[in-house]
C-alpha cells in the first residue's frame, strides 16, 4: 500500500516568507539608522550667501572670523576687496571706529589715535560708504590689524584669524565635519588625515562650553567651516601658540607687584575732601584710594572736577596711590541717553579725556578709574572706544587705568576681554544683587552671587588684572503682608544697631555666607542680610583662591573697624 506524501501547508509558507521579509526590513532599518548620512549641506546657505552676485560690479563674499560667520560681509569691487564696518567691528579689527555723525574713521593703537575724515581724498582710498554701510579696504586693514586673512572660493569667502593661541588637534583618519553632532546630520566638508583643526568646545580655562557633546568635538577647519567631528577621528588636543608679528605693536599694562586694596571715597563736593584724614586714620591696609572727583556734566563731555593736590600729597604720605574716579551719574547728567550722546560724539569723548588727564596730572594722582553706570547695550561700542582712546593717553603718561563694571550677569554686553587688553585693571562690582526696587527682600552680595561674578569675569579677564569690589553696606527690608518690600541702605554700624533696636533673631546662612537677621513687629516683617567681618572673610577667601589682583570696597567710612584686618589677612 502506497503512503500519501504530506503536502506543505500554504499558510506556513506565507508565514515563513512574512517573517523573512520582516527580518530583512528590520535589518535594513537598523543598518540605515547606523549608516552615516552622505548628504552635503549647501555651503552658500551655511555661510549666509543667499544670492550670488558674481559677474556684477561688486561681488559679495562671506566673512568668517575665528570660525564664526559674521553678519557683515565683504565685496570685491574692480578687483579690490572691501570689508563692511559690521564685519570689521565683529572681530576683523574692532579698534577701527566709525563716527557716522561727524563722518570720521578713527583707528586706535596702543600708543596712538589716528583720525581720518571721509571728506578727505586720501581717506577715500581706503574707506567709503556704500548705501548706508561703511566699507574699509582690505589692503588698509592688513597694515593696521593683528590678523591673518585667507581667501577661499566655492563659495567665495574671507577667513580671518585674529586669535593665535588656541586648542588644536590633528585629524587621524578621514572624516566629515557635520552641521550637528550626529551621523545623520548633513556634511559641511570632508577632512583628510593629517589636517589640523581648531577645537571650539573648550573654554580658555579648560572648561567645557555649551557646544560640547559626548563623542563629538566642535571644531573649525582651516578653510573656515565650523561643525562637529567624531572624537575618535581626532588626535590629542594641545595648546597651540602661533608665532606672528603684529603690525600695531603690543598693548602694555601697568601691573603692581602687590595685591591691591582699593577703597572708594565718595566725594561729591570739595568739602568732602577734608574728611579724608579722619577716614584714613580709622582704616588700615589700604594701598589705593579712589576719590570720586570727576563727573560728566553734560552730553557735550563737560567734566566737573573736585581734584585736590593736597589730598593726593597726604595719600602719598600714607603710602597710598590715588586713582581718580570719573563717573556719569554724580554730575548734572544722570541718564542713559545723556551718557550715550557723550560717548557717541568724538568731540565729547575728546573733551572728557582732555579734562580728566589734565585734572589728574595737575593733582599729581596716579591713575584714573572709570565708573560709567549708564552704559546700555546700544552705547557699549562707543563706551569701549572711549576706553581705548583714554588708554592711549594713560599709557603715554604712565597713569593706571581701571574700569568698573557690574557683574557680567547684569552687563553681558560690556566687552571685558577688550577692557582687559587696553586697560590695566578691570573692577567687578559684586554688589547690588538686590536693589531698592527688588520684588522680594534679599542680599546685596550673597556668596554665590560674588562667586559667579568672579567666575564670569575670569572667563574674559586674566586674574592678575581683575579686582573684585565688595560692599560695606547692606539693606534693611520691611514688608507688610504680601506687599512689595521697601528697603533702606545702611552701613555696617547702622545695620548692627538695627539688629539690636528691633531685637532681631540672627542666624548664620552658610549657603549665602552671611548672617541673616529677622523679626516681625506690629505686622511688619524686618529682614537684613548683614555685611560684617564674617561675610567679608568669606568673600576674601573667594578672591584669594581665584588669584585676583586685589579687592575694592564701596565705600570708605561705611565699615566697622574690625573689617580691615579681615581684608588684610584675606589678601595675604
Amino acid at each position: 500500500m502506497k503512503k500519501n506524501k504530506k503536502k506543505k501547508s500554504p499558510v506556513r509558507f506565507v508565514l515563513l516568507m512574512s517573517v523573512l521579509v520582516a527580518v530583512v526590513g528590520i535589518a535594513a532599518f537598523v543598518l540605515e539608522r547606523r549608516s552615516p548620512s552622505k548628504e552635503h549641506m549647501d555651503l552658500s546657505e551655511y555661510f549666509g550667501i543667499t544670492e550670488s552676485t558674481s559677474g556684477t560690479a561688486a561681488e559679495t563674499l562671506a566673512v568668517i572670523i575665528n570660525g564664526s560667520v559674521s553678519e557683515g560681509s565683504a565685496i570685491r569691487d574692480n578687483g579690490a576687496l572691501w570689508i563692511s564696518y559690521t564685519a570689521v567691528q565683529a572681530g576683523v579689527n574692532p579698534r577701527v571706529f566709525y563716527d557716522s555723525t561727524e563722518s570720521l574713521v578713527i583707528l586706535t593703537t596702543p600708543t596712538e589715535k589716528r583720525t581720518y575724515s571721509l571728506a578727505d581724498a586720501e581717506t577715500a582710498s581706503f574707506a567709503k560708504v556704500v548705501g548706508e554701510e561703511l566699507y574699509i579696504s582690505e589692503s588698509f586693514l592688513e597694515t593696521v590689524s593683528d590678523m591673518r586673512m585667507t581667501e577661499y572660493s566655492d563659495p567665495d569667502r574671507l577667513v580671518y584669524v585674529t586669535d593665535f593661541t588656541y586648542t588644536g588637534a590633528s585629524v587621524t583618519s578621514d572624516t566629515a565635519v557635520r552641521y550637528r553632532a550626529g551621523i545623520k546630520s548633513d556634511i559641511l566638508t570632508d577632512l583628510k588625515a593629517g589636517e589640523n583643526v581648531r577645537v571650539q568646545d573648550v573654554e580658555a580655562d579648560g572648561s567645557e562650553n555649551n557646544k560640547k557633546v559626548e563623542g563629538w568635538v566642535y571644531v573649525t577647519t582651516e578653510n573656515g567651516v565650523t561643525g562637529y567631528v567624531q572624537e575618535k577621528a581626532l588626535g590629542e588636543q594641545t595648546q597651540v601658540s602661533e608665532e606672528h608679528t603684529s603690525p600695531v605693536g603690543e598693548y602694555t599694562s601697568i601691573s603692581k607687584d602687590y595685591k591691591i586694596n582699593l577703597a572708594f571715597h565718595q566725594t561729591t563736593n570739595t568739602t568732602a575732601n577734608a574728611g579724608f584724614s579722619a577716614l584714613a586714620a580709622q582704616a588700615s591696609g589700604i594701598n589705593t584710594v579712589a576719590p570720586t572727583w570727576l563727573f560728566l556734566n553734560d552730553s557735550e563731555g563737560t567734566v566737573i572736577s573736585h581734584a585736590d593736590a593736597d589730598y593726593v600729597a597726604e595719600a602719598h604720605d600714607l603710602g597710598m596711590e590715588v586713582w581718580v574716579v570719573l563717573n556719569d551719574f554724580d554730575g548734572e547728567v544722570n541718564s542713559t541717553d545723556d551718557t550715550a550722546r557723550a560717548l557717541n560724539s568724538t568731540a565729547a569723548r575728546d573733551n572728557m579725556i582732555r579734562t580728566a588727564i589734565s585734572e589728574v596730572t595737575a593733582a599729581g594722582a596716579d591713575g584714573i578709574n572709570i565708573d560709567f553706570e549708564r552704559v546700555t547695550e546700544d552705547s557699549a561700542g562707543a563706551f569701549l572706544q572711549f576706553i581705548r582712546e583714554l588708554s592711549i593717553e594713560c599709557r603715554n603718561k604712565g597713569l593706571v587705568l581701571s574700569i568698573d563694571n557690574y557683574v557680567p550677569a547684569f552687563t553681558k554686553y560690556l566687552n571685558r576681554e577688550e577692557q582687559g587688553i587696553v586697560a590695566d585693571y578691570v573692577v567687578t562690582m559684586c554688589y547690588d544683587e538686590n536693589t531698592s526696587g527688588a520684588e522680594a527682600a534679599g542680599s546685596v552680595a550673597s556668596l554665590p552671587f560674588v562667586r559667579q561674578g568672579i567666575s564670569d569675569t575670569l572667563r574674559e579677564v586674566p586674574a592678575e588684572k581683575t579686582i573684585i569690589a565688595i560692599p560695606f553696606y547692606t539693606r534693611l527690608w520691611s514688608t507688610v503682608g504680601t506687599d512689595k518690600p521697601s528697603s533702606t541702605a545702611c552701613d555696617m554700624e547702622t545695620a548692627k544697631n538695627a539688629v539690636e533696636t528691633y531685637d532681631m533673631t540672627v542666624r548664620w546662612d552658610a549657603d549665602l555666607g552671611q548672617n541673616y537677621a529677622f523679626t516681625e513687629l506690629n505686622g511688619i516683617k524686618y529682614e537684613i542680610w548683614l555685611e560684617d567681618a564674617e561675610s567679608v572673610s568669606e568673600k576674601m577667601t573667594l578672591i584669594r583662591e581665584a588669584g585676583c589682583a586685589g579687592v575694592a570696597e564701596w565705600k570708605l567710612g561705611q565699615e566697622t573697624s574690625d573689617i580691615w584686618n579681615v581684608i588684610s589677612e584675606g589678601l595675604s
